[in-house]
């Protein structure tokens, strides 16, 4: 019923299966087993569900068990059932391993504990864990944050600093900075000794950029000049951000659009929402607006995000504006983005500039060889000169080269299948080839509008009729 508890179900059944499958081979009792976790989750406790934000607990502190190996099977180790009070981080588990099984020529780095010395007794010396996020100044132009940590004491730095005692306040519900001046003090001073200075990430390409949005890490915004607000003040921005991304994504257009709106107007420096308020947008037919919206992208960006060029350039296109496409995307190119000739091959495609279309594909190719879209190009090229089977083999050719996952994300390709498959009398192939392409990509009009008219000419009045009413759904 909860797809996060199914995920986490799910990722304790895999755990379990490992560990079953290690008995099952005799493997276990001899193994070093360590468990943990890169982070932890929000789940809302200060206003994120998630995790990049904040320095809380609930997202930095993880579990970290250790199975040692047993001397002789089914013994349990010496050290069964102890746990380390010291606090610990991630950069001990090399030390800790090397220890376990005494790793030749492993020298750990320095300031790095051994949990077996310390389950052992060992004494450590006093230590503090630094904890750093610039997410929300790379995602959102908030300020960075840090923290430090030590057996009692957790101290945030931030605009509006945080202090929590561990020992009474688990949860970290009561900051008591105004009533501890020493500890505040000297975390402070430790902070701003070890912290690290901020770097904006390097530029990537669409490509790449698309697979880090798929993974949660997206954008970057130039930051605002002057002092930057507190995330706390501001957390409210992601659950609207989500909000109107989620509308989105369930074809709510309209909501979502007056949901990234309301932010906009509240916070004018985050890309994404201008990003996705331009797609809502351009769904509505509000193309002068989506172009504004879209162009915000690169106002916002440093320079050398050209990927951003090129998402004005793309919903240029989307809008029937391939002239100015293409001036975006010669200005991505004059950058050194050559992801450009791509998007000027759909454009002069679409302007059915054959020849243009064709050589701007070609130095995509050139430029990239997986440049699956230029790939199509070709194809779609060759199907309007008129040559079907050829062009019929060459989406053979993309699929080979891409695979069916390669294929998932790249819009037209059964539509033009589809297409290119009736010109051949081929109707049952060209159906199959259509409706797939509705199936994933149900806003690209063209694939239903042609289904209609290939159902319809079969006599299949009724079904074209269903089509025509699923595709103004």
């Amino acid at each position: 019923a909860d797809p996060y508890d199914g995920e986490v179900a799910a990722s304790d059944a895999a755990v379990g299966s490992f560990l079953a499958a290690l008995k099952k081979k005799g493997l276990y009792d001899k193994s070093l087993v360590v468990f943990l976790s890169d982070h932890g989750e929000g789940l809302g406790d200060h206003g994120e569900d998630e995790h990049g934000v904040f320095l809380y607990r609930e997202a930095i502190q993880v579990p970290l068990l250790v199975k040692l190996p047993s001397a002789r099977a089914g013994e349990k180790p010496p050290l069964a059932g102890s746990s380390v009070a010291t606090p610990v981080q991630i950069v001990d588990v090399l030390a800790t391993v090397a220890d376990a099984v005494a790793l030749p020529g492993v020298t750990p780095p320095e300031g790095t504990l051994s949990l077996v010395r310390l389950a052992a007794g060992e004494k450590a010396p006093p230590r503090r864990l630094l904890a750093e996020t610039f997410y929300p100044r790379i995602r959102f132009g908030w300020s960075e944050l840090r923290s430090l940590v030590d057996a009692r004491w957790h101290y945030i730095d931030a605009p509006n600093p945080e202090l929590y005692d561990l020992a009474t306040d688990p949860g970290e519900k009561k900051n008591v900075v105004a009533d501890k001046a020493g500890p505040i003090r000297a975390m402070k001073a430790e902070v701003e000794k070890r912290k690290s200075g901020f770097v904006a990430p390097e530029a990537v390409d669409e490509e790449h950029a698309k697979k880090l949005a798929s993974l949660g890490y997206l954008t970057m915004t130039s930051a605002p000049t002057g002092a930057l607000p507190d995330p706390k003040d501001e957390i409210a921005t992601l659950e609207m951000l989500k909000k109107g991304l989620g509308l989105a994504k369930g074809g709510r257009v309209p909501e979502s659009v007056a949901v990234l709106k309301e932010l906009l107007d509240r916070n004018p420096r985050i890309v994404d929402a201008w990003e996705a308020y331009a797609q809502g947008l351009a769904r509505l037919g509000r193309a002068d607006e989506a172009v504004a919206a879209i162009r915000k992208t690169v106002e916002l960006s440093p320079p050398d995000r050209t990927n951003y060029l090129i998402s004005v350039a793309n919903l240029c296109l989307q809008v029937g504006r391939p002239e100015e496409a293409i001036r975006n995307a010669d200005l991505a190119i004059s950058r050194g983005d050559t992801g450009g000739h791509e998007v000027k091959a759909r454009a002069y495609l679409g302007m059915r500039d054959l020849a243009k279309a064709e050589a701007e594909a070609r130095k995509a190719i050139e430029s990239g060889p997986r440049s699956k879209r230029a790939w199509l190009v070709l194809a779609d090229v060759e199907a309007s000169r008129g040559n079907f089977e050829k062009a019929l083999a060459m989406t053979d050719d993309v699929r080979a080269k891409v695979g069916e996952k390669g294929l998932a994300d790249l819009t037209g390709y059964h539509f033009l299948r589809g297409n290119l498959l009736g010109r051949l009398g081929r109707w049952e192939e060209a159906e199959k080839e259509l409706t797939e392409e509705t199936r994933l990509f149900p806003q690209y009009l063209p694939a239903w509008q042609t289904l209609v008219v290939v159902r319809a000419g079969r006599g299949r009045m009724a079904e074209a009729r269903k089509t025509v009413d699923e595709m103004v759904a």
